[in-house]
């Protein structure tokens, strides 16, 4: 039984399409479809970097990743079938991917050189995911086309400053907490736009609306404001590059 998991910035609509596709090519062979995420911020190739890096690794190898954040559709940008740590991934060649396959092992990609009847703006339906379920019919992943250097990505290094650290929020998730491109919560105390954010291991840890920051799940530094949103206390979004002061 073949798992495959989705992430797009398509919302509730376009997956089901890419589901049908590889049903239909699959016929009665048994499936696992996980929807990783389809609320992806739109052409947010970084936001949906992280949450697939975020996800992989709770999978089993031989789980099949299609994932697609793709502003360039229809360009001549590659589509890609990465191998790496016994997951394949699919989508298209402009990072997407890479943090997430980085994070299993040393990887390998190849482009994919198939010519498929598709639109010009959903190639996640037509052509991704067959892709994706030619692989789950057992296709190996150089059959796609030759071996290829891909578009690398990651999220950017934090700067320490005189009076505290320039850093990036890479996500915002669904609680408005402010996920940032540190792993480690530095050792002086910090503030926001002026408001001191209490350093703690668990959200309970402060008053009902209080900020904070901590150290997510996902392993790196957030902002968050418990009972609350942090990107509307701090009117914040993905992408956003700020300052934390040091007190």
């Amino acid at each position: 039984m073949k798992i495959i998991t989705f992430l797009t910035d398509f919302g509730s609509f376009y997956p089901a399409q890419m589901k049908g596709v590889i049903l239909e090519r699959l016929k009665n062979k048994e499936v696992i479809f996980v929807d990783i995420a389809h609320d992806i911020p739109p052409q947010n190739i970084r936001a949906g970097a992280f949450a697939l890096l975020s996800s992989v690794r709770f999978f089993q190898p031989g789980t099949i990743h299609l994932a697609v954040v793709d502003p360039l559709v229809g360009t001549k940008r590659f589509g890609i079938v990465v191998d790496s740590g016994g997951h394949l991934f699919v989508g298209p060649d402009n990072g997407l991917i890479m943090p997430a396959a980085k994070s299993l092992g040393k990887l390998r990609a190849f482009k994919i050189a198939y010519q498929f009847k598709a639109s010009s703006t959903f190639h996640g339906r037509d052509v991704f995911a067959p892709v994706a379920a030619m692989l789950a019919e057992g296709l190996s992943p150089q059959s796609f086309g030759s071996r290829i250097r891909p578009v690398d990505l990651d999220f950017g290094d934090s700067k320490r400053l005189i009076d505290g650290i320039e850093t990036t929020i890479i996500y915002v998730d669904y609680f408005g907490n402010l996920i940032l491109n540190l792993k480690k919560l530095p050792s002086f105390e910090l503030s926001l736009k002026g408001i001191k954010l209490k350093k703690v291991r668990t959200y309970a840890e402060v008053r009902r609306i209080e900020p904070l920051i901590t150290i997510g799940s996902h392993g790196f530094v957030e902002v968050a404001v418990n009972q609350g949103s942090a990107t509307d206390a701090f009117c914040l979004k993905s992408g956003d590059r700020i300052k934390l002061e040091e007190i």
